[in-house]
């Protein structure tokens, strides 16, 4: 009697019992692998790199120039010195935090640090156009003015360009708590309210007496570009930016993390160039170098903490995504 001839269902089935044997009781069922969960997001163009290149040379060529020749300062001698101490802080600090923003930005353009470079160098960037405009309108006519003129453009185009095509949709902090990001905000309003009473201590008693401020005189300058840049944009931006922090929103943190970094910069600025400015004329008060020395190493606190826990919401533990939009 010969054997039954096997259906097709049933002969299918055999051959797949002879590709995979049965999986025993209690094994894990095998799954498929993940597939890959970072997301590839949209990086600073060339045309971005070319401009803060380009704005490093200049940059270069005015702050060597300035601190190993104060000769070519034609002002008086606490501006000269002023101007000296700026343009070391800009060659030891800021020119290296561009550099270095930039090379991390395009090495590792998806990676959890990458937000953090770009803040870093989009603060730095903000510092050398805030310099800018003080060489170019605060310093007399001297053989630097070109390099002055194209330091200020470069860094603002370089500073429009990124921020242009700067993605914060997916950034968040990984702070477990409010308070944490809360307080940050707090610490920047605080200092924008500083300073925004200096100078407005400055300035009021000088429009009731029909005088000039203080910071006038003895120098050759109609009006202080820093009040202009300070009243009218650095401290209203970072009241915004604070402001959106205390909210919790993308932008809050990214921008935050920008005037965090531009203000560390330029407090640290504003040491070293008033301590040149009594080395050129020992009649310039010191009081203040030590007061923005401190207040350089208060800022590195939020500034730390905020970088350090600037990423990705995509590279955030699940168990940490508490942050609302």
């Amino acid at each position: 009697m010969s054997p039954a001839t096997p259906t097709r269902g049933e002969s299918e089935r055999d051959q797949q019992q002879a590709v995979s044997p049965p999986a025993r009781a209690g094994a894990p069922i095998p799954r498929a692998a993940p597939a890959e969960s970072r997301v590839h997001r949209p990086q600073p163009p060339p045309v971005a790199y070319w401009l803060s290149s380009l704005l490093t040379l200049a940059a270069l060529v005015a702050a060597v120039v300035g601190v190993f020749f104060p000769g070519v300062f034609r002002d008086p001698a606490t501006t000269a010195g002023n101007a000296q101490g700026t343009s070391l802080v800009i060659l030891v600090v800021a020119i290296p935090a561009v550099v270095a923003g930039m090379l991390l930005t395009a090495r590792e353009p998806d990676s959890t640090g990458a937000p953090r470079a770009e803040v870093v160098w989009l603060g730095a960037l903000g510092y050398l156009a805030y310099n800018g405009v003080i060489f170019a309108f605060d310093t007399a006519f001297n053989e630097l003015f070109l390099a002055y003129v194209a330091m200020l453009s470069l860094a603002v185009w370089s500073l429009v360009v990124l921020l242009s095509h700067a993605d914060v949709t997916g950034i968040r902090a990984a702070f477990r708590h409010a308070a944490a990001a809360r307080a940050i905000a707090a610490y920047m309003l605080a200092v924008a309210a500083l300073f925004a009473f200096t100078w407005l201590s400055q300035i009021i008693p000088a429009l009731v007496t029909h005088g000039v401020p203080s910071p006038l005189v003895g120098t050759k300058m109609l009006t202080s570009p820093v009040h202009v840049l300070d009243l009218g944009f650095l401290l209203p931006v970072t009241v915004l930016a604070a402001i959106w922090l205390w909210q919790r929103r993308p932008w809050g943190y990214f921008l935050a993390g920008v005037m965090l970094v531009l203000i560390v910069i330029e407090t640290a600025s504003i040491a070293t160039d008033q301590w040149f400015g009594h080395l050129h004329d020992p009649s310039a008060p010191l009081a203040t170098v030590p007061m923005f020395a401190v207040f350089t190493l208060i800022g590195l606190v939020p500034t730390v903490a905020l970088l350090w826990h600037l990423r990705r919401s995509d590279e955030v533990p699940s168990s940490q995504r508490t942050l609302r939009p």
